[in-house]
């Protein structure tokens, strides 16, 4: 008998509303019975919701918090100014929720006999929680994702959530390990990502488990961490055909930093620090990053003096409707293998790695590599250097905010203007969060460090 359930978020599109936010056209009437006999919708409509998740609203305010962008206008305007207030990202917290009940469906409701899928959701489950936890500490995971049967879920410290990413990662590569013919059915258009490439869901998670073993070299050691980082390598993206990739079709689902930019001209523009480092490198990227500015060269919109006649977005992040992003990238791969390489004191390895790292992310960028940037650009093989080229390669993502957080490179300069002069280290408990579950860990002030941060 086909059982009747209540059916999640399915995410049908990406939009921008005309307020700040990005939104969905979710159907989350929680009182509709609707039945749902196969995870194929659910599972993209759960790719869908990470798209909007890990290129939309959320990561382009911490863009301004590490200077790749600046604020000119409005909401934006306040980031830079570090005005940030339990209200801003609430959207953007409700996003990433609703993108997990559906993983999380697929999951309980057909995992035994859609072991794929049930690997896939909980990939994307590890890597949408991950943005939860790295901005806001303590989150919702082991009670989660229960709808009508637990309206306050308890909030995990962000050690325990880390550790469930690393114990989801592990049962997803159990079951992408399974064969095909222990599913009633195998994933294929459906999955926005790879097609059904159960290969390249693979490596995903053991690049998300990377990620994550590196990201506590203060809490675990720098050697423990790098040798976890390296072991997880191993298996992770080998090339950058590996990418997970967010395309758009230019139609209802739109480039969200395009159709930002399109929206609201003006209130961002890109930022003076990133500008500068890329002018001052001769950085082939700088064109592809940045349009010209009103004088017709480059120039970034410093935090302290807002200039609209700054630098817009570039090509390369911004350039139309249908412009895809990368979410996560073989480069990374690079930078962390360069990173602990680094770590463990293999210095002729880890410039091998960084110059690849470089490189593969001129390819992203511009369409060609160029060995002699390349080259100068993994010339001094320091912690510092490794994390700048990492901020300049993997700008659109958040991992230069974690990066910034967890090492002090880039070396920014806050802004002067501002009242705290020092960068948020996090964003602020959602509203919604702190009115209606009683069980939530509140946190309101931005220059708490999180977890792995200490």
């Amino acid at each position: 008998m086909k059982k009747i359930i209540y059916i999640p978020i399915i995410i049908a599109g990406l939009f921008l509303n005309s307020c700040q936010h990005e939104l969905d056209t979710f159907n989350d009437n929680p009182n509709s019975p609707t039945e749902i006999t196969s995870p194929k919708t659910l599972l993209t409509g759960g790719e869908i919701g990470t798209i909007n998740n890990g290129t939309g609203n959320l990561t382009r305010e911490i863009s301004l918090l590490t200077q790749h962008t600046n604020g000119n206008q409005f909401q934006s305007l306040d980031y830079t100014n570090y005005f940030l207030t339990e209200l801003d990202n609430e959207t953007d917290w409700s996003n990433i929720y609703k993108t997990g009940v559906n993983l999380h469906q697929i999951i309980t409701q057909f995992g035994d006999k859609y072991p794929y899928y049930s690997g896939i959701a909980k990939i994307l489950l590890a890597l949408n929680i991950g943005y939860a936890t790295d901005t806001w500490g303590d989150v919702p995971f082991s009670e989660a994702f229960q709808g009508v049967d637990n309206f306050s879920p308890k909030f995990d410290t962000q050690q325990n959530v880390i550790a469930q990413i690393q114990s989801y990662l592990d049962s997803a590569i159990v079951d992408l390990s399974k064969p095909g013919n222990a599913n009633l059915e195998l994933p294929a258009g459906d999955d926005i990502f790879y097609a059904g490439n159960i290969g390249k869901w693979k490596k995903l998670a053991y690049a998300i488990k990377a990620r994550y073993a590196l990201r506590l070299t203060q809490r675990e050691g720098s050697t423990v961490a790098a040798e976890k980082a390296l072991n997880y390598l191993a298996n992770s993206f080998s090339s950058k055909d590996d990418n997970l990739i967010a395309k758009f079709d230019g139609g209802n689902n739109q480039n969200l930093w395009f159709g930002f930019n399109n929206q609201r001209s003006g209130y961002m523009s890109m930022g003076k620090y990133f500008i500068d480092l890329l002018q001052n490198s001769n950085d082939p990227r700088l064109p592809y990053y940045a349009e010209l500015n009103t004088s017709g060269g480059y120039s970034g919109s410093a935090p302290e003096d807002s200039d609209i006649n700054a630098s817009p977005f570039g090509s390369y992040f911004a350039g139309n409707a249908s412009t895809s992003n990368i979410i996560f990238s073989y480069s990374e791969i690079k930078f962390i293998e360069a990173e602990a390489q680094f770590r463990l004191g293999n210095t002729t390895t880890a410039q091998m790695a960084l110059k690849n790292a470089v490189s593969v992310s001129l390819i992203d960028v511009t369409g060609a590599d160029n060995p002699t940037f390349a080259t100068t650009a993994s010339a001094s093989v320091t912690l510092q250097n490794i994390i700048t080229q990492k901020y300049s390669a993997l700008f659109t993502t958040m991992e230069p905010y974690n990066d910034w957080r967890r090492t002090g490179f880039p070396i920014l300069t806050p802004n002067q203007n501002s009242q705290s002069k020092k960068i948020p280290l996090r964003l602020i408990t959602p509203k919604a969060e702190r009115t209606l579950n009683n069980n939530a860990t509140v946190v309101s002030d931005v220059n708490i460090p999180v977890w792995w941060d200490n």
